[in-house]
């Protein structure tokens, strides 16, 4: 590399450097900064992760799935109804943040940040969904399971559908509330809220009826299961539910933010001491590499920051500086045996390293993606803040070290003792 272009690189990288510290840190104080004269703001990149339960503070319950009738665990279309429908549930009563998930084959966890009324909540989870077909007058023309046996997504004329089937009783219900408005649209209601508004083209006398629009599966599965939740016989019972406090959480939080800076700056001050001008380009890269990943961890969306994260991003952390380790090493042995100049020992050491890191990196992502799609709630929050981290330490130490170190030799590449490669000869008395 030339010096023109090592000036323009590091020029570059510098810039970015500061340009997404400028990004993070609250100068002002305050977690957004007013956009000029508009009426938006801009939320400082740390404000914009999502925290976990942990973190904000909130609280979660854990609920058994059974068939209301026999006991047995409801099915996973009956507890995706389920879920649809808390999901509703909560999002129209303002926890905009609640999360909803299945948790092993037939239980379901609810977890929702920053709750003020739990008893309030509690009654909200366990109420079932209440489906209703009205016409345009308001009147009540099909109820739920009375009448309606299932519903789901199909194709028609090479087009998605949704399928609604009736029971005995419903079809003649159905029959009698089509004959009495075609032309007109009847209102399909969850929990009084209209979800659908179709128009009536014919009376159905089958008991089977489709919905058609500009559907894909998708879009018409999503209607399908929030209106099969209103026919759902499932009963959720509660198992196990926890309050947190959001003080603990802002301290644990505060107290894992202190843990990793600490840590980051022994870490810079060891690696300078130890590798000199390497370990200033690695301490650099280190930087940079942290300002990504609080970058990924705003932006990624199903990202969601607890202390077992916060877990994942130190040990990415650490395997990033274990990165450069191995290659730093790798360079220092390539100067020693083969006694190669500067640069040439540089190239070695990268090219030599590559495998080993690649190797090393390949198996703990296999190992997070396995613990994302097996693992429980606060498993996969590990799993996926150190599979960004894995992944950014790649690139910081291949790609972003080599090119500080790159840059630093096109300035100097003769002082061995400045890159710590310079060895003692051994001798005879």
């Amino acid at each position: 590399m030339s010096k023109k272009a090592a000036i323009i690189v590091l020029s570059i990288l510098i810039i970015l450097i500061l340009g997404l510290a400028a990004m993070m840190i609250p100068w002002n104080g305050k977690e957004s900064i007013p956009i000029g004269d508009s009426n938006y703001d801009y939320y400082w990149v740390p404000y914009a992760i999502s925290q976990g339960l942990d973190l904000k503070g909130g609280m979660y319950a854990e609920y058994a799935a059974k068939v209301q009738a026999t006991g047995e665990d409801a099915s996973s279309d009956e507890i995706e109804g389920a879920i649809a429908n808390l999901e509703d549930i909560l999002f129209g009563k303002g926890y905009t943040e609640a999360v909803v998930t299945k948790q092993g084959n037939s239980q379901i966890r609810v977890e929702v940040p920053d709750v003020d009324n739990v008893e309030e909540l509690m009654q909200l989870i366990g109420k079932s969904a209440t489906l209703e077909f009205r016409d345009s007058d308001g009147n009540v023309l099909i109820t739920g399971s009375e009448h309606l046996s299932d519903c789901y997504a199909a194709v028609n004329d090479g087009q998605y559908v949704i399928k609604l089937e009736f029971n005995s009783k419903g079809k003649s219900a159905f029959y009698e509330a089509t004959n009495n408005n075609i032309g007109k649209k009847i209102g399909i209601y969850i929990d009084d809220v209209l979800i659908m508004n179709p128009s009536v083209n014919s009376a159905i006398a089958d008991g089977n009826a489709i919905i058609t629009g500009n559907y894909d599966y998708s879009s018409a599965n999503a209607y399908a299961v929030r209106i099969k939740a209103g026919i759902s016989t499932v009963k959720l019972t509660l198992l196990t539910t926890e309050t947190i406090s959001p003080t603990l959480g802002d301290e644990a939080l505060s107290r894992s933010l202190l843990a990793a800076s600490i840590g980051i700056l022994v870490i810079i001050a060891f690696m300078i001491l130890y590798y000199r001008g390497l370990g200033i380009c690695a301490s650099l890269a280190l930087v940079f590499y942290v300002e990504l990943l609080i970058l990924a961890l705003a932006i990624v969306p199903w990202v969601q920051l607890t202390l077992t994260g916060i877990a994942g991003v130190i040990l990415s952390i650490g395997m990033a500086v274990d990165a450069n380790i191995i290659i730093f090493e790798r360079i220092k042995e390539e100067k020693a045996i083969g006694n190669k100049l500067v640069p040439s020992a540089v190239q070695a050491g990268f090219k030599g390293a590559l495998i080993t890191i690649v190797d090393a990196n390949v198996t703990t992502i296999f190992g997070s993606i396995v613990m994302i799609i097996f693992g429980s709630s606060a498993i996969k929050s590990f799993a996926i803040t150190l599979l960004i981290g894995i992944i950014l330490s790649m690139f910081t130490s291949l790609l972003v070290t080599r090119l500080f170190v790159n840059s630093f030799v096109a300035f100097n590449d003769e002082s061995e003792a400045f890159y710590g490669l310079k060895t003692k000869e051994a001798t005879n008395d």
